[in-house]
Parts: C-alpha cells; structure tokens; sequence
C-alpha cells in the first residue's frame, strides 16, 4: 500500500509541474507500439507493425451539434475569436455569411444578452467562450436543446449564462442553421480526421515514456437493497455490487473557438477536449490533457474509492 501511495504522490506532483520522473509498470502486460524500430535483419522486416488504434487507449473524436449550434449563436451574438491584425479563418467567414440576414430584433436580443455578461479585463477571448462550451455540454440535443433545472451543481460559470439557453433555441429555429448543420458537421469532421495521425503520435510517445497503458474502466461500487425471505417483509438486505464505467477520451474540434486554448471537460467517466481549428496536439495543452486522464485513471485504480450513498 505504502508503494503504491508514493507512486499516486509521483504521479500528482509531476502532473502538476508538467515533466514526469517515475515511469509506472504497465499493469495489463500489454505491449505499447513504441517508436519505429533500427535496421532489422530481413527475418524481422518481414513482420507487420502492430496497429495503433487510438480507441484501444480510450481516445475518440467526436463532433457535438450542440457546441456547433451554441457556437454560431454565440458569433452572432458579437463574439470573435479572431486575434487583432489576423484574418478570420474560412469557416468563421463562411458563418458569418450564412448569418448576414439573421433577424435584426434577435441579432441585438443576443448581442445584448453577450455585452451584459461578458467578462471584465484582462480575460481573453477564450474565457469568454469557456462559459458557453459548458452550456453546451449540459443542453439536449437539437431541436430542443433541453436545459436541466437550474441547480448549484452545473458546471462553474454555466449559471452566469444559463439564460442564454432559450436564444440558442430561438437562433437554431429562425437562422436557418438546421439546413446548414450536416454541411457544418463534415467540416468539423474533416478537421478531427485531421487530427488522428498526429494525436496517436502524441499518445504512443506519452504511454510509451511512461510504460503503462491508460485504465479505460472504472468500477463502482454500490449500495443496493435485496429483497429478504425474512417473515418481517419491512427488513431488506442491502449490499455492494461493483458497476463498471468506460473511461473515454473525447477529442472535440471546435471550428469557432478561439485559437491557442483548449477547454477540457470532464463529465462523469468522460473527457472532452475541445480543441480550435489548426491545433498542433505535440505542442498543445492536448497533451496534458490526455495525461490528467491517464493520471486520473490510476488514482481510481489505487485509491480506495468510498461507496456511494443508497438512495432513499
């Protein structure tokens, strides 16, 4: 136990600092593809690599109509990502072109609503948009874009913008973006295939230097009542079964965030990483982002969890 609290304090305080010192055995006796090999005898050459399949190490990319939709509601709202004396990228050109004859009495109603509960100086561009990305994770689907009761436990800053809910449902209905989505979603897709080659670089280099493989499943235990062949029927057993969790990954372009910052997300047993157009992942909080979840992983693995209350 005491080795394995020193190696939870390692991996912490490393995580923290942003290097790493301590490489973990991995657990599951899996190899890890590492970098390409040297010269080979012919006997060898012979061999097909071994794939590398990031879904293996519980990264998936996906595209979210939510944050796409909550995004264009936001630049219409005045909201611009475009760093001063640089151009806006193609895609933020064409959005804004599409949202040219938006409705003027909704366009103001946004862009009220965005000036009232803007940040002060010195945030950024990116602080501004993180409220909004939140909101977008704790939203339904479209159309309705259902909003959850308004409680203390939503994400930090989601109440600050909570209201702007009900613009985003009037923007998807009057700006027409409905029509424009499965166009708007292959573009958001098209940049998450861009991603795939070198974000498996990123996660082959980092597994490989700590010699360990992600956990992708938690368990959980929990409190369950089971019914009893006591006489008095008011008496029930209650024990602990474990549940099991998948742990994932997700990378989530987003084509109108600010450039440079990436927003993480973690909900339950999922990360969101939610990355602007152009990212490089070897060169981006990306990967520090992917270490927090393998990091998170082992503190799960070799923390002694406490069951969760039973419902009453």
């Amino acid at each position: 136990m005491k080795t394995a609290k020193g190696f939870l304090l390692t991996i912490v305080a490393v995580a923290i600092s942003g290097g790493l010192t301590y490489a973990q055995t991995n657990p599951s006796g899996k190899p890890i593809p590492g970098p390409a090999p040297g010269p080979a005898s012919p006997a060898r050459q012979e061999q097909r690599p071994v794939a590398f399949n990031l879904a293996d190490y519980g990264v998936a990319f996906e595209s979210d109509p939510r944050l796409v939709v909550v995004m264009a509601t936001l630049e219409a709202a005045g909201f611009d990502p475009t760093p001063n004396g640089r151009t806006p990228t193609a895609f933020v050109t064409r959005v804004r072109k599409d949202q040219a004859e938006l409705d003027p009495a909704l366009r103001e109603r946004l862009r009220s609503f965005y000036q009232h509960n803007k940040l002060p100086a010195p945030a950024t561009a990116a602080d501004q948009a993180a409220r909004y990305v939140s909101l977008a994770y704790v939203l339904g689907q479209p159309p309705a874009f259902e909003a959850p009761d308004r409680a203390d436990d939503l994400p930090a800053g989601v109440l600050e913008v909570f209201d702007f809910a009900p613009l985003v449902r009037e923007f998807y209905r009057q700006s027409a973006i409905a029509e424009r989505l499965p166009s708007y979603m292959r573009a958001y897709q098209a940049e998450g295939e861009r991603l795939k080659q070198p974000t498996a670089e990123l996660v082959r280099e980092l597994l490989s230097y700590l010699h360990t493989r992600p956990i992708t499943m938690s368990v959980e235990r929990v409190l369950v009542k089971v019914p009893t062949t006591d006489k008095n029927k008011n008496k029930e057993q209650r024990r602990y079964v474990p549940r099991e969790h998948e742990r994932r990954f997700f990378i989530v372009p987003d084509l109108l965030a600010a450039p440079g910052t990436i927003n993480l997300r973690v909900i339950a047993d999922d990360y969101y990483a939610i990355v602007p157009e152009g990212t490089d992942p070897a060169s981006s909080e990306l990967r520090r982002a992917y270490l927090r979840y393998v990091v998170d992983g082992l503190m799960l693995r070799f923390t002694p969890r406490l069951p969760l209350a039973a419902s009453r």
